[in-house]
């Protein structure tokens, strides 16, 4: 008779079973935090712990290695839970994994539940997606000195080779020649057109 043997079913065949687990297992061993259902969730925790077990006790045992390779499949999951997971519950007896509720999913209402190691190699804020704080007080004295520049720039260097001064005078002596010299030839412009006009009316009259 099977009874109480509903367990941990899932709604699946067995070989379907298996691959939900050993996908949601290597998940675990990677990020060390996963979300999914209240159902998979308790699941997951049966699967997952025996094999914490196993790298604990077992740390330099190639059989126990490849029994934890039967089960994810994946070399990397199995050296990452041999070298890094499994060493850091050496003094914990039991109770790897810890499984909070979430609320329930939108789609079909389906209880969501979130999966995580009690012991991490990876920092909160990490798996939290949160960024380090950067120190506000350095870039309050950056903005600071940026304006005590603005406010006395540096003093520009004379140039080496700077043009001979000239005095006022004689600039003004200049500008006075021009304005003659400029006035002489409007002048000889307007004689030569005179000139032309008269010569075009003398030939005419004649």
């Amino acid at each position: 008779m099977r009874h109480r043997k509903n367990k941990g079913r899932l709604s699946r065949r067995t070989s379907w079973r298996k691959a939900t687990l050993k996908s949601l297992a290597n998940d675990l061993m990677k990020y060390q935090r996963i979300e999914t259902t209240l159902p998979k969730a308790k699941a997951l925790r049966r699967y997952v712990e025996p094999l914490i077990t196993l790298a604990k006790n077992n740390p330099d045992s190639v059989n126990a290695r490849r029994r934890a390779f039967s089960e994810l499949c994946e070399r990397d999951m199995v050296s990452a839970l041999f070298d890094d997971i499994g060493p850091l519950f050496v003094e914990v007896p039991g109770g790897y994994t810890r499984i909070m509720a979430s609320g329930n999913r939108k789609g079909d209402g389906a209880a969501m539940a979130i999966v995580e190691l009690t012991r991490k190699t990876v920092s909160e804020d990490k798996l939290l997606g949160i960024k380090p704080k950067k120190d506000k007080a350095k870039k309050k004295k950056s903005v600071k000195e940026d304006k005590d520049q603005k406010d006395f720039p540096p003093a520009k260097e004379a140039p080496r080779h700077a043009a001979p001064e000239i005095d006022v005078q004689e600039k003004e002596q200049r500008v006075v020649e021009d304005v003659r010299k400029e006035k002489a030839k409007s002048e000889q412009k307007k004689l030569a057109q005179k000139g032309i006009f008269k010569r075009f009316k003398r030939k005419s009259m004649g």
